[in-house]
């Protein structure tokens, strides 16, 4: 049997509702943290200052597309919130977000998600995510550099980053539930 890791942050809402599902399964969580940061798993990986520093270096890369005015006077709590997310994607081999869309073009994805998802783009690693609004399940198209719509449940890498919105809805506590079930049932 395959052994599954969930490379997360630990926060409310979607983080923790990954980790706890998975618990259903034998998932490992790890979520990724660092000093005096709220976080609620029992799977906490403090990162240290210079793993922050790299998040950062790749926060960096991601603004030069999401353009969000992101800035180096930025708190230093929001400045390693958003490095820390870093750590989710590189280790892990796919991404799987839940939140929605920053707009109709289905090109960015809202919230602090958004830039996880991004730097998950700018290391050409598979991201699915899903909207809650829509209720569908998207894949990024990397020729066409938007997320298309799929009609499966995307199926887990065996390690993977599970993130996504603090504020998780039913819709998308029900597409967590449904990949895991599709995933090991």
């Amino acid at each position: 049997m395959k052994k599954y890791m969930n490379h997360s942050g630990g926060c409310i809402g979607a983080d923790m509702y990954w980790e706890t599902e998975g618990l259903k399964y034998g998932v490992e969580s790890t979520s990724y943290s660092f000093y005096n940061h709220v976080q609620y798993s029992y799977n906490q990986k403090v990162l240290s200052t210079k793993e922050l520093k790299e998040g950062w270096n790749n926060v960096q890369i991601a603004e030069k597309t999401l353009n969000r005015g992101l800035n180096i006077n930025q708190s230093f709590y929001v400045r390693n919130l958003v490095s820390r997310n870093w750590f989710q994607v590189k280790n892990a081999e796919a991404i799987f977000a839940v939140s929605t869309f920053l707009n109709d073009e289905h090109k960015i994805v809202n919230g602090g998600t958004g830039w996880a998802a991004q730097m998950a783009i700018d290391n050409n690693k598979p991201v699915y995510f899903f909207d809650q609004i829509g209720y569908n399940w998207y894949q990024y198209n990397y020729t066409l550099k938007v997320f298309q719509l799929i009609l499966e449940i995307p199926l887990l890498t065996e390690d993977f980053a599970g993130i996504g919105s603090a504020n998780l809805n039913e819709n998308g506590k029900e597409a967590i539930r449904d990949v895991y079930k599709s995933c090991f049932l």
